[in-house]
């Protein structure tokens, strides 16, 4: 290689030629080697990915399939997962309820015997603090059929790999009845009674049967059994599906229920329209040893009494008086006397005929009973004039009382309600006049240090743009009185509702206070509508402060809004509060009526004032016991087209 000290280039670049071509030709059989592992596990990677899909859609279409409601929730108690049964269910469809937590107001959650159940015990929450709820049945409404449905939920926590809990699954299944599910043991044998108990239960004269604590038939009397048309194969049935009504059972299955716990002849009774002719009045009556629980219930029952308008007007039937008369004449026999002597003429006194005697006697008979029976129709006739005399005048003197006495609470209730309008119109002044004397008090204040630091431009400048703001605040707060007090259209604009309501989330929450279940639903999409910003926040937060004002500091508000199809929102504020009656509702929206003491009655007369300046309309549904709604409809707002017309 090396040549009298000189190095012979052409073998060492020969030499890192000949490397370099081995190391090139590894190079290359590794990397066709490592490609085609790298595809091999391309491919596993691919199967696997597709066995898994496959497997999640197989899964997906089952739970699908599935006619119970399954639902899945994370740990702020959301809706993650729900199939098509719980869709259907809970009339939601599937962009609207994942998402949703399960709300007593949005779905009228409350025990079967109509309390509301506290969202603290519902099953999903209870799932999510670890505990497992079998057979929890309560009562749902369907938002968009408004059917009421009785559910048996069962609820279990899902954990993870490490035992930390990570959300909730819930199935739901709707029931027939109120019976809450448990283990029914079989009925013991009833103990045999004496001769003479059971002649007395058979030879009663009312209905008597004999029941469970489950309402499970043990006896039933011949009187029962005869009045119902049933026989005895009835034993060991359900008393409910035997002797009541179809739209009978629930109500007396909850009857028989709350008997068990009712003292000794305190329990109510069940009316049924079945048995006799008019129904059968069951009283019903604990059987059990003093102190002890109760091991049966007897029921009697009676056949309802027949009203006076159910008893058929009968007639009056004339009986005439028949005269009996006896053939009282009778025709002597001649008799022929021989004599061998002759015979002196006896004189014979003639024969008196009673015929005409008895026909005259039949005929003032018959006239005597003609006048008596006309005095008694006269005097019939003068006992209904006295009788419907006397009432007249009780009627009258009835009802003059009544005038008087309703005219007198007239004058008292316009008295009372002129003098709440007074009160509410002396606060709503004192308000007002507040407001002016807060923004009079800043311009004031502004001015007068304006004229104190003329050397200072900016300062000058900050204190004037307080002002101004001020002066603002008071335009705007004029403008609304105005809007209010004679119906002129606001400051209006073309804004999304739903960017209002959720800006609005925080102050909501403040005014609902801690007590308060306070849930905010907002559109998916967006709610164009045109109305004044101001007034619509002042609407939301009326209707919002009525609801807490009438759930009294605990229970559950739903605040709703909603894109129309045919355009604009709805907004819908639901509480579970006591409800109200159709008289109430058709008179909330009045100024200055209140059902509460202390409160303006302003807040419903401010929404109903806005919703007519926006072209819009506010409705208020509920029942007594049921919580109430208020529904306040937005139209859309008009295209550039329609707003250059």
């Amino acid at each position: 290689m090396f040549m009298e000290g000189e190095v012979n280039w052409v073998l060492v670049l020969g030499a890192v030629a000949a490397v370099t071509s081995v190391a090139a030709i590894l190079a290359l059989v590794f990397a066709v080697t490592n490609r085609t592992r790298h595809v091999s596990t391309s491919d596993e990677l691919g199967t696997v990915s597709r066995a898994r899909e496959q497997a999640e859609t197989r899964l997906y279409e089952t739970l699908n399939a599935i006619p119970v409601a399954l639902v899945q929730t994370d740990m702020g108690g959301k809706f993650v997962f729900a199939n098509r049964a719980a869709h259907s269910l809970m009339g939601r469809r599937d962009a609207e309820l994942l998402g949703l937590r399960f709300h007593s107001a949005t779905w009228g959650i409350t025990y079967p015997d109509g309390r509301p159940v506290p969202p603290d015990l519902l099953p999903s929450a209870r799932a999510l603090r670890g505990q497992t709820v079998k057979g929890f049945q309560h009562i749902i409404a369907n938002p968009q059929t408004r059917r009421k449905m009785l559910v048996s939920v069962t609820a279990m926590p899902i954990e993870d790999a490490h035992g930390r809990i990570i959300g909730s699954t819930a199935a739901m299944v709707e029931t027939e009845g109120l019976m809450t599910p448990e283990a029914v043991t079989p009925e013991p044998a009833p103990a045999p009674a004496d001769d003479l108990t059971r002649r007395v239960f058979e030879a009663a004269s009312s209905a008597l049967v004999v029941v469970s604590t489950h309402g499970i038939i043990r006896e039933a009397n011949t009187t029962a059994l005869n009045l119902f048309g049933r026989t005895h194969e009835v034993i060991g049935a359900d008393f409910a599906d035997q002797f009541l009504g179809d739209a009978e059972r629930v109500e007396g299955r909850q009857t028989l229920r709350a008997a068990l716990n009712a003292p000794a002849g305190e329990a109510d009774a069940i009316v049924s329209a079945l048995g006799g002719d008019h129904g059968v009045t069951w009283r019903i009556l604990p059987l059990g040893a003093p102190g002890e629980a109760v091991e049966a219930l007897l029921l009697a029952g009676d056949p309802v009494a027949a009203t006076v308008e159910d008893i058929p007007v009968v007639e009056p039937v004339e009986v005439p008086v028949v005269a009996a008369a006896a053939e009282l004449a009778a025709e002597p026999e001649a008799e022929t006397v021989e004599a061998s002597e002759p015979v002196e003429a006896v004189e014979v006194a003639p024969v008196i005929d009673l015929t005409a005697e008895l026909e005259a006697a039949r005929q003032r008979e018959a006239a005597l009973s003609a006048e008596l029976e006309t005095a008694r129709s006269q005097s019939e006739a003068a006992r209904a004039g006295i009788v419907h005399a006397v009432e007249a005048e009780r009627l009258r003197g009835v009802k003059a009382a009544e005038e008087a006495r309703a005219e007198v609470l007239s004058q008292i209730e316009t008295g009372n309600e002129a003098s709440r309008r007074l009160e509410s119109v002396g606060r709503l002044t004192g308000g007002v006049a507040q407001d002016f004397n807060a923004l009079l008090a800043v311009m004031t204040s502004a001015l007068d240090m304006m004229l104190k630091s003329a050397d200072d431009p900016s300062r000058v400048k900050r204190l004037g743009q307080a002002a101004l703001a001020a002066g603002q605040r008071g335009e705007a707060l004029t403008r609304r009185l105005s809007a209010f007090s004679q119906g002129e259209e606001a400051h209006a604009q073309v804004l999304d509702a739903g960017v209002l309501l959720r800006a609005m989330e925080t102050r909501l929450r403040a005014l609902a206070g801690p007590g308060v279940d306070l849930m905010i639903e907002g559109p998916s999409s967006e709610a164009s509508v045109r109305v004044d910003p101001v007034g619509f926040e002042s609407a939301v937060q009326a209707l919002v402060r009525n609801a807490v004002e009438a759930l009294g500091g605990a229970g559950s508000v739903a605040v709703r809004l909603e894109a129309l199809d045919e355009g604009g929102a709805r907004l819908t504020v639901r509480d579970s509060g006591p409800g109200l009656d159709a008289a109430t509702a058709a008179r909330a929206i009045e100024p200055f009526f209140t059902t509460r003491d202390g409160a303006a009655g302003l807040g419903l007369a401010q929404v109903h004032a806005f919703a007519r300046q926006s072209g819009g309309a506010l409705t208020l549904t509920g029942a007594e016991g049921e919580g109430a709604e208020a529904t306040l409809t937005l139209p859309a707002a008009p295209t550039p087209v329609e707003s250059a017309a």
